[in-house]
């Protein structure tokens, strides 16, 4: 019996080769790469007047609600880093619907995230892994892939470790992929999912099980500190991220925890720069 089992099957490229590493004569620094477009919301379709039968190939009946966050966080992320006029390019191409605002026509934007969303599940040459009809979910590294494909993006960077995610947030917004825990459903008044960040409350919080995977646009780095060391203190270093089930939730659309939640977390979260 082999030991390693792991690309002994179809996967996109691995991306190892694009791995971000912290260059110690750059400042690392508090940032704000809060996305232009307004909140957008992968629930409530119908109440936002959002008919998938209407735009997506394929799609026979409406659904109220899609496995579209790798693809909002994307188009959240491409916010930042297209022109105006190229992002309303990409809305108009993603759901076939000319807008005259695409940051603040956030239903129309959120009809081009679901289009996107289609455009990457059927990368996988599967149709029972591809919506419709099935709501399968996708994952950043498709998103990368299919943005990189579309001509949206040129490459893309990843990073591992508080310091080395720091860093790359020097350069812009991330799209993270992560398990997104049951108690982390409903912040607290001040944001933040994990409260006050320590090992036995994020253990507590892990007992409590995993309400699923879930990408996210990674916005901020709110507060940062640092060892002597000159490395990042990840327990006391707040990060920012925006999220995709409408602006009501959480505060104003975003949560806050503390970095060190998701280095303990590990290789189960995936952090992406997306670059144009």
């Amino acid at each position: 019996m082999s030991k390693f089992g792991r690309y002994q099957v179809a996967e996109p490229p691995a991306s190892l080769l694009r791995t971000h590493v912290h260059d110690p004569s750059i400042t690392l620094r508090e940032v704000d790469w809060e996305p232009k477009v307004g909140v957008l919301d992968q629930e409530d379709l119908l109440k936002q007047d959002i008919h998938v039968s209407e735009f997506i190939p394929g799609a026979t009946s409406d659904v109220d609600a899609l496995g579209s966050c790798t693809a909002n966080a994307t188009t959240a992320k491409l916010s930042s880093i297209l022109s105006q006029a190229d992002f309303t390019a990409y809305i108009d191409a993603m759901c076939g619907v000319a807008t005259a605002d695409p940051y603040e026509d956030v239903v129309t934007a959120e009809k081009a995230a679901i289009g996107f969303y289609y455009r990457c599940t059927h990368q996988t040459g599967d149709p029972s892994e591809e919506w419709p009809p099935t709501d399968c979910g996708s994952s950043g590294l498709y998103c990368y892939d299919e943005t990189d494909r579309l001509g949206y993006v040129k490459t893309e960077q990843i990073a591992h470790g508080a310091t080395n995610i720091v860093s790359l947030l020097q350069q812009g917004a991330l799209i993270v992929g992560q398990p997104f825990l049951n108690a982390w459903m409903q912040p607290g008044a001040d944001g933040f999912i994990d409260g006050d960040g320590s090992p036995a409350t994020l253990q507590q919080q892990i007992a409590g099980g995993v309400a699923g995977g879930h990408e996210t646009a990674l916005s901020a780095v709110e507060k940062l500190e640092l060892l002597p060391s000159g490395q990042v203190d990840a327990r006391n270093t707040i990060i920012r991220f925006r999220n995709s089930w409408a602006k009501g939730w959480g505060d104003n659309g975003s949560y806050r925890a503390h970095l060190s939640t998701y280095v303990a977390l590990g290789g189960h979260c995936d952090f992406r720069l997306l670059v144009a």
